[in-house]
């Protein structure tokens, strides 16, 4: 007979192989378990108090369901008059999304490891070897300097595991809605309409998030394959799949803060997976949202680009600026993130506004110094040849500079065109 844990484990595991909104349903799935269920009637209480509590949630943890069946008491009375007994039977497992949104979501079922591993075109040995931490080498590595100061680690996926990756994007990850004010990471948005709700403000606020990629823990995403409906079993196999923890021979290399080792060698999301930057979209959802919330609240506006967050309001908004700026940290810390207080800006009007590389003082515009710089090198293009020019030595400078130029008419069409007529007279054959 399996042990009082290993038993509560089985019935929990039994329970949320289904949705947990229907407990005569619950009853059913457990019953293969308990047996009789006349001398099992503290399955019905139970189950009551289960829906009631998780019925209308995200799919929860076996171990959140096992913590809730060992304190509840009937079962406990029952085990220990010899009445609870468990006996090991196989559940099959179906999709148990949240009531609301996440049953409109159009995500492909996979009740199953092996339906995942066809889904995503692997081989059931290959689903394994790839969901497995700290078993091979899946990631390649690569520190970067960041223009602010301290480093960058870009983690890029191997081929299989990228293959992998690509079709939980496609598959599943581009079908789960996010909030309407990230404008990050999302096909038809840009940085433009990052900005523009934010263009002649009396005052911008713009706040910065340090290490957002590796801010965003694996309990975090496994949140949001449970919350679409998947199995445990396939919820963390795909957490796997989307999460790297980063070998201690690879931190060693670098001088870290410990806090910032402490991020990469926890399982999270690598900068560099082509999953990170949707995942993260979804796992700041309930960010997102409380953040909106607050803004309006307030009368100011809000949106965010990845790690990059903006705020912007009237003159309402200005005089209560300063309580603002610190009940938004407070959102802000209370959903796991980190403010790098040295990014933040309280931009007023009389001041330049500026964010992504744009001004926003009147309308979205060009930096001045950067438009007379490019101006600049492209007028000693045509007077003394491109080469003169090309000082970091790009080995496609034509393509470089068709590039700052295509920034250019994205934000100013009217300067950017200003521009093309000087690239035009550049002789490049010389």
């Amino acid at each position: 007979m399996p042990s009082q844990a290993h038993s509560i484990r089985l019935l929990a595991a039994a329970l949320v192989a289904g949705p947990l909104d229907d407990p005569v349903a619950m009853v059913r799935r457990a019953e293969p378990l308990v047996g009789d269920l006349r001398k099992a009637r503290w399955l019905s209480s139970l189950t009551e108090k289960l829906s009631r509590e998780f019925g209308a949630q995200p799919r929860p943890t076996v171990r959140k369901v096992a913590d809730r069946i060992a304190a509840h008491p009937p079962f406990i009375k029952a085990w220990i008059a010899g009445q609870g007994r468990i006996v090991p039977a196989f559940i099959e497992p179906t999709m148990a999304p949240a009531e609301g949104g996440p049953r409109s979501w159009p995500v492909p079922p996979i009740a199953t490891l092996g339906d995942l591993a066809g889904e995503l075109g692997l081989h059931w040995d290959g689903l394994d070897w790839l969901t497995a931490y700290g078993t091979a080498g899946h990631y390649r590595h690569c520190w970067h300097e960041k223009k602010s100061g301290g480093l960058r680690l870009i983690e890029m996926p191997k081929a299989l595991l990228k293959h992998g990756q690509r079709q939980v994007l496609r598959r599943i990850l581009d079908a789960i809605p996010i909030h309407e004010a990230a404008k990050g990471f999302q096909k038809g948005s840009s940085v433009r309409d990052f900005v523009e709700p934010h263009t002649g403000k009396h005052i911008l606020i713009r706040f910065d998030l340090e290490d957002f990629f590796p801010s965003i823990t694996a309990t975090r995403v496994l949140r949001v394959f449970l919350t679409a409906g998947y199995p445990e079993p396939v919820a963390r196999a795909l957490t796997r799949l989307a999460t790297h923890a980063t070998p201690t021979v690879i931190l060693a290399e670098k001088s870290l803060p410990w806090f910032a080792s402490r991020r990469l060698a926890t399982p999270h999301l690598p900068q560099g997976a082509p999953t990170s930057p949707a995942m993260a979209n979804l796992c700041a959802f309930r960010l997102d949202c409380r953040l909106a919330g607050l803004a309006k609240a307030a009368g100011a506006n809000y949106t965010r680009y990845a790690d990059d967050l903006l705020f912007s309001g009237d003159e309402d908004f200005a005089r209560q600026v300063k309580r603002f700026v610190i009940t938004a940290g407070a959102v802000i810390l209370e959903e796991g993130f980190h403010l790098n207080h040295r990014k933040t800006r309280v931009m007023r009007q009389a001041q330049k506004q500026h964010a992504a590389g744009i001004v926003l003082n009147e309308r979205p515009n060009l930096d001045r110094r950067e438009f007379d710089r490019l101006k600049a090198i492209l007028t000693n293009c045509v007077r003394h040849g491109p080469q003169s020019q090309n000082r970091d030595g790009h080995s496609d400078f034509a393509a470089h500079l068709l590039g700052k130029l295509s920034w250019v008419t994205f934000i100013h069409p009217d300067k950017g065109r200003k521009l093309r007529a000087i690239y035009e007279g550049i002789a490049w054959s010389e």
